[in-house]
């Protein structure tokens, strides 16, 4: 038996920060995510001592998981994993290993609470089988049908774009993450003004690409149509008439929750507690029963939530994302496809529906098998990890009676995050080998680009910044007129920052916050 590093590493990628690019940018992290599987930086340490566990439901099919799944935590220096199974309706086991919190050694266990990153697509997805119940929206509809004044780049998008296309990630439309993540708005209905400064991505309908902003489009249309807020949508459509009692749906209620996890990120090979991220949409927190939960309503066609001609649909291939044949290092998992806001994959003969999240300080994935009626959750505050895969695959493998493998088998594959940068070494220090033709100080002033915003570049006391709307980042020269960003403090942002750097030139600077690189032009002072 094998277990595919490539797929989860594509998932982890896609899933990971709430900057996704498509094309050549995506192509390069993919490449980079290669030479990181590759690399001893990927691989933890195992933990110093054994993490407490909370005690298993009475479940004896499982109970002998529990040392499997302990043991991949630690080799994966996890501070915790929370697990959730569910079969025929029924939680048939919930365990958690690990502490939610490593400064108080307070220890996870069924309450815990965890952020859910891209997982809360499939509660969007969700939420529009609702509103197309009621009749409020008509999937083969334009948005601009909801979002008045929409104006897009080009005839093909103009045209021919449905709100089918933005849940199922067909939707052409540009990815505009660099925009977001650095040029944020209150709401987002305000991103929607930018959309004429971007190109397609493609024909609509052609090919599939994830972009978050599908999903931020179907957010904005959904508060449009009812006037309510997404976290209003969220809790009277599908919170609470589901019983996910112990799931939030605001990062203010996360926050002061006293069942929170905290976040961490691998900072060379120790973990650095990260900031509660805030993206639009995705700020929803669970528990792995609550989700477990959540997975029930999908294999009980809806329950009365949504339609199961709906739910039936969104759990159906509306697209393509990798046709490939199977490889040898995984000969059962073939024919990847998306959805209604889910993941489908055939693998070892069973249709698999899931979905992965990743955010700062958090990594998740659920998962159900619709012919078997099983589901399984998994969920670490560890950020950018697979941890979550491979414990659902322990878990799935469990309950398809199909055989074991052996945990050390495994990969342990960690994306290390950027170090912050301590306040004695906030200096420019200039490469000396590549040293820059302009002098740091010429390079003070604003810059500004269509479709983004403007940026202010300052050298003061030997450091150079660049502030953007988001936030402060110190600039690191690397070679020539490139620069890196640094941070002394965790970024609330959902930017891994070492994919980011600013090329100067005499009157502008090149950022590559986009497929292609943005230019800035610097204003005139």
């Amino acid at each position: 038996m094998s277990f595919s590093i490539d797929v989860l590493a594509q998932h982890n990628l896609e899933e990971g920060t709430r900057l996704k690019f498509g094309g050549r940018l995506l192509m390069m992290r993919l490449i980079l995510c290669g030479a990181i599987l590759a690399a001893a930086g990927c691989a933890t340490q195992p933990a110093a001592s054994e993490p407490p566990q909370t005690p298993p439901s009475d479940n004896s099919n499982l109970l002998d998981v529990d040392a499997d799944l302990s043991q991949i935590m630690t080799a994966y220096a996890a501070p915790s994993l929370s697990v959730a199974v569910i079969k025929d309706g029924d939680i048939i086991y919930a365990n958690a290993f690990g502490f939610e919190n490593l400064a108080s050694n307070k220890s996870a266990g069924p309450q815990s609470q965890y952020a859910i990153g891209s997982v809360v697509k499939t509660f969007t997805s969700a939420l529009f089988g609702s509103l197309e119940r009621d009749g409020l929206v008509d999937l083969k509809a334009h948005p601009s049908v909801y979002l008045e004044g929409l104006k897009l780049r080009g005839d093909d998008l103009d045209e021919n774009l449905k709100l089918s296309n933005l849940l199922s990630q067909t939707s052409g439309l540009p990815d505009i993450s660099g925009s977001l993540a650095f040029f944020p708005t209150e709401e987002q209905i305000e991103l929607m003004p930018r959309l004429p400064q971007f190109s397609a991505s493609c024909r609509v309908g052609d090919c599939w690409q994830y972009n978050n902003f599908n999903f931020i489009m179907l957010d904005a249309i959904a508060e449009s149509v009812t006037g309510k807020s997404k976290n209003q949508l969220l809790s009277e459509r599908l919170f609470q008439p589901a019983g996910l009692e112990n799931t939030l749906n605001s990062t203010s209620a996360f926050s002061q929750s006293d069942d929170a996890a905290t976040g961490y990120a691998q900072v060379e090979g120790a973990p650095v507690e990260t900031a509660i991220e805030y993206v639009y949409g995705e700020h929803v927190y669970a528990t792995a029963s609550d989700l477990a939960r959540w997975l029930d309503v999908w294999m009980s066609e809806g329950a009365d939530l949504f339609t199961a001609e709906y739910a039936k649909r969104a759990i159906s291939m509306q697209a393509i994302s990798d046709g490939s044949p199977p490889t040898s290092d995984d000969p059962s998992s073939y024919m990847s496809a998306y959805g209604y806001g889910w993941r489908i994959r055939s693998r070892d003969g069973h249709y698999q529906v899931e979905h992965g999240g990743n955010e700062n300080g958090f990594s998740t994935q659920v998962l159900f098998v619709p012919a078997e009626r099983v589901g399984v959750v998994a969920m670490t505050n560890q950020q950018n990890s697979i941890l979550p895969y491979i414990a659902n695959d322990i878990l799935l493998r469990q309950m398809l009676s199909q055989e074991p493998m052996a945990v050390e088998d495994y990969p342990v594959v960690v994306h290390q995050a950027a170090a912050f940068l301590e306040p004695e070494e906030v200096e420019l220090v200039l490469n000396s080998d590549a040293p820059p033709s302009l002098n740091p100080a010429s390079l003070v002033g604003h810059y500004y680009a269509e479709g983004y915003g403007e940026v202010e570049v300052a050298y003061t006391n030997s450091v150079l910044t660049l502030t953007t709307p988001a936030a402060r980042f110190i600039l690191i020269h690397k070679e020539d007129e490139k620069y890196g960003l640094a941070t002394t403090q965790p970024v609330p942002l959902g930017i891994n920052i070492e994919f980011f750097e600013i090329t100067f030139n005499q009157d502008s600077l090149r950022a590559n916050f986009a497929a292609e690189p943005v230019v800035f032009s610097k204003v005139p002072s």
